[in-house]
């Protein structure tokens, strides 16, 4: 009895502490060829029921490093055909982020609002990341990506595949009614993904958050920890300056400047060549070319458009006789004269 119960808290405590894991160690304990299934919809229906659905791709994580310190990840397609790909590098983005290092719980994209959360066998793309919660909150689940193979079982499963084996004929029998029917297979179909359905998976992964972050508030940053840090901080300033000054050196090139001096001339053009057109006349107006049988340019109060300058523009009313053809007319009365006020603006009122 004693040996039982010894078992069963050793078991408790290996479960607790997997739950745990942080978002490298966790992604390390499934190895380098672990493949995840990706379905893009994750929702609950009507019912308050957990939907998986979506079911496509599979990908495999690529851990990313700096001088052997943890700085992102990388989602590729798990086949050469397949050139999907999704990366948070905190080397690469100022606004790519690495939660609550080194006991890392989860990365953010703070421009897009979009991070990953790695729990067991699940990894979460989370949207609406909230903005003053570091992706501590979230308000919805984008994507979940379950790792292939996940063995999921438990002591009441495993009860419940031993029944199932008497069933099995008659499950068997199901199947071909299915077929018969041309019902489709349901998505979400393996193991571990008909267990995420049976969770309220936001709950799983914010308590999974607070789990982590109780933990990184109570551990002390060691001179490695703040070493390593600035590390990955200076990184992303290196990366940031050597952007700048590659793109500086290429527009000081002979190709760069070639390229700047047709953008003069095209500005230097467009000046000479085009008006811009204002509506003063309080309210929306509708500009054309002469004899257009077609809307026009619709110029609400105040608003302005560019014009060619070397064209005439007419004023457009509607036709309120027959709606079904010529809806708006251009009258002969003119907005604006062509060869006048080339490179100006023209107040129509």
């Amino acid at each position: 009895m004693k040996k039982n119960i010894t078992l069963a808290l050793a078991l408790f405590f290996t479960l607790v502490s997997f739950s745990q894991q942080s978002f490298f160690k966790a992604l390390e304990a499934h190895g380098e060829e672990a493949i995840y299934q990706r379905y893009y919809s994750v929702y609950k229906d009507d019912g308050g029921k957990q939907v998986i659905k979506g079911k496509q791709y599979q990908f495999k994580v690529e851990i990313l490093k700096t001088q052997g310190v943890y700085s992102g990840v990388k989602l590729v397609g798990a086949t050469k055909d397949d050139k999907s790909s999704y990366t948070i590098d905190a080397t690469k983005s100022k606004s790519s982020k690495i939660i609550g290092y080194p006991n890392v719980s989860h990365l953010v994209d703070k421009i897009s609002r979009k991070g990953l959360v790695v729990v067991g066998d699940y990894i979460f793309k989370v949207g609406n990341v909230w903005k003053e919660s570091d992706g501590y909150g979230f308000n919805n689940i984008d994507e979940i990506y379950i790792r292939v193979g996940a063995d999921v079982t438990d002591e009441s499963e495993a009860d419940g595949k031993k029944k199932k084996k008497k069933k099995k004929f008659g499950a068997f029998m199901g199947k071909l009614k299915d077929a018969a029917i041309n019902k489709a297979p349901a998505e979400c179909a393996s193991p571990a993904c008909k267990k995420a359905e049976s969770m309220d998976l936001n709950k799983y992964v914010l308590d999974y958050l607070e789990t982590m972050k109780a933990k990184q508030d109570a551990y002390t940053l060691t001179a490695k920890d703040k070493a390593d840090i600035a590390l990955i901080e200076n990184a992303v300033n290196g990366y940031y300056d050597h952007v700048n000054k590659t793109n500086d050196a290429y527009w000081k090139s002979a190709e760069g400047q070639a390229i700047l001096e047709n953008r003069r001339r095209a500005e230097g053009y467009a000046a000479k060549n085009e008006v811009t057109l204002k509506n003063n006349t309080g309210r929306t107006i509708y500009i054309a070319t002469k004899g257009s049988r077609n809307q026009g340019t619709e110029l609400s109060s105040g608003a302005s458009t560019s014009w060619n300058c070397e064209t005439d523009a007419y004023f457009q009313t509607k036709n309120t006789k027959n709606t079904s053809t010529n809806y708006y007319e251009t009258t002969s009365r003119k907005a604006y004269t062509a060869n006048s006020n080339c490179g100006g603006t023209k107040l129509i009122n």
